[in-house]
């Protein structure tokens, strides 16, 4: 059994058990849905309102992606039957491998499907908007693979499902609900502390600003929104940058929940 069929069979038993259809209707109603009803109450310029819904979406996006992802390990274990996977040839490392990669085609599925019914309600209420649909759904598919790739990670730390269900909530919470009170407070400290000057945006807190994968989402759509440079000269104003920083959100959280899985004991 390889990482491709660990991948299959993860993406099979979500359809299996409806899991499928109901992140794709989850996604449809955060895309789609919330397009529709801003389309028809704000009476904005198509480029315009992307960019409001875009910014309404990565507050609801990422608990969803959170929680397609956190039972990825700790679903098999407590149920018995990562043992069985354990005992055939993939090995752990394969195994979340494969696990990652189904819940991503998971997200991904379901995001194309919103692609087309908010292309859809573009088309019909706006007659306008399509140039920016690709990007608008590309950032928002990278975006849940990201918070995917921090679900996966957490399910493979956690003992048990409650526990990866706990530490899910908490990355929400600092990553999504509290990140503009957390990103205040280190800029505020940090003037007190003489290391930036009131109203100045040094580098490293434009960064710290970008950190979270809703806010590299937001602002590479941003950068692509307002006609933006793809490679500009400043990194922050660039769409390479935001990009390379969901790229990492895939791995790295992923690579750190592998070595605590490679050691753990299943029991």
């Amino acid at each position: 059994m390889s990482v491709r069929t660990v991948a299959r069979k993860d993406l099979a038993d979500a359809g299996r058990s409806k899991a499928l259809w109901a992140v794709t209707l989850a996604v449809v109603l955060f895309t789609a849905g919330i397009t529709a009803a801003a389309a028809v109450t704000v009476g904005e310029p198509a480029a315009v309102l992307f960019g409001q819904v875009f910014q309404i979406i990565t507050v609801a996006l990422p608990i969803i992606a959170l929680f397609v992802a956190k039972g990825a390990i700790t679903g098999e274990r407590e149920s018995g039957s990562l043992r069985v996977l354990l005992s055939l040839p993939p090995s752990r490392r394969d195994i979340l491998i494969g696990k990652l990669i189904g819940r991503m085609a998971l997200m991904v599925i379901a995001t194309l499907i919103g692609a087309v019914a908010t292309g859809f309600v573009m088309i019909t209420l706006l007659g306008d908007g399509l140039a920016l649909l690709v990007p608008f759904m590309l950032f928002l598919a990278l975006m849940g693979m990201a918070f995917v790739g921090i679900g996966v990670g957490i399910s493979a730390s956690s003992a048990s499902d409650g526990r990866a269900t706990a530490f899910a909530v908490g990355a929400y919470l600092v990553l999504v609900a509290m990140w503009s009170l957390i990103f205040r407070v280190i800029q505020v400290g940090a003037v007190e502390l003489g290391l930036i000057e009131a109203g100045s945006q040094p580098a490293w807190l434009q960064f710290i600003s970008l950190f979270p994968p809703n806010r590299a989402a937001s602002a590479a759509f941003e950068a692509v929104r307002s006609g933006g440079q793809i490679f500009a000269t400043d990194p922050f104003a660039s769409v390479w940058f935001p990009t390379l920083i969901l790229l990492a959100w895939i791995v790295v959280p992923a690579l750190g929940g592998y070595l605590r899985f490679r050691d753990a004991d299943i029991g």
